[in-house]
């Protein structure tokens, strides 16, 4: 961490200390988890009482930015109101993007000593999601290359969409087996060129197919997954497209997560 971002955490820590109603203070993001930039911004979630985080709500108060108290020029606190509630859920059922984002946090302060374990529990992969997981990345990764693109050809904004669609499913699923947790879709190539087991190469050629959309290209990343991968992944297309069916078309029927952001 930067100096100036000590400078100016200790800053946020008092100002919201000062804050009526902040339960907690839990300092993330970038700088917390050690991949910041000197002009990152600091990331903080303030814990109050339901009743504020609803008045909040009501009032689109539950975000702010505030500028002007940190001790470099670019430098913002960026702060999300949230509940004890929330992290409770969290901690039970929350997206990877949510765990991620409770990865190396710390508690700059609280009042309740119940805060700190929650966030520890909140940021664990969650091992009995894997499967499930992998099965739905698996079969969007397959009904996309199989269907669309192989066999529609698709173009224009449908071909950027599933070549887009196709190395985010080939990314997910190379975090899945490394069981390293999903952080949201800025961060994910970065995180998947930081695991440590994965085919070699493999982040520059799906760059370079973003890049060239190159048909034989992607046809050499899919081979040098599938010849990487040790997930018994199903041959059955009937599994395959069932699965895609229920992520897709039938997730509000049959309540699920949606898979851009579980």
């Amino acid at each position: 961490m930067y100096e100036h971002h000590k400078e100016s955490l200790r800053i946020m820590a008092e100002h919201y200390r000062r804050q009526p109603g902040v339960i907690a203070l839990i300092f993330g993001g970038s700088v917390a988890k050690g991949i910041e930039r000197p002009d990152s911004d600091l990331d903080g979630m303030a814990v109050v009482s339901q009743e504020e985080f609803d008045r909040r709500v009501a009032t689109s108060t539950s975000t702010e930015m505030i500028t002007g108290q940190c001790t470099y020029p670019e430098g913002y606190f960026d702060v999300k109101y949230i509940t004890k509630d929330f992290l409770r859920l969290a901690a039970e059922k929350g997206s990877e993007p949510t765990r991620s984002s409770f990865y190396k946090a710390q508690v700059l302060f609280s009042d309740d000593p119940e805060i700190a374990p929650l966030i520890a529990r909140i940021a664990e992969f969650q091992q009995s999601e894997k499967a499930e997981k992998m099965l739905s990345f698996y079969s969007d990764l397959m009904l996309c290359y199989g269907y669309y693109w192989k066999t529609l050809r698709v173009e224009h904004y449908m071909k950027i969409r599933m070549a887009s669609e196709m190395v985010y499913c080939l990314y997910r699923l190379i975090l899945q087996e490394n069981e390293i947790l999903f952080p949201c879709n800025r961060r994910l190539e970065q995180y998947v060129e930081m695991a440590p087991d994965k085919p070699e190469n493999f982040v520059p050629m799906c760059r370079a197919f973003c890049e060239t959309f190159d048909d034989a290209l992607f046809d050499r990343i899919l081979a040098a997954y599938k010849a990487w991968t040790r997930w018994p992944h199903p041959t059955d297309l009937n599994i395959i497209a069932s699965r895609r069916q229920l992520d897709f078309e039938k997730w509000w029927y049959i309540p699920r997560p949606l898979i851009a952001e579980w």
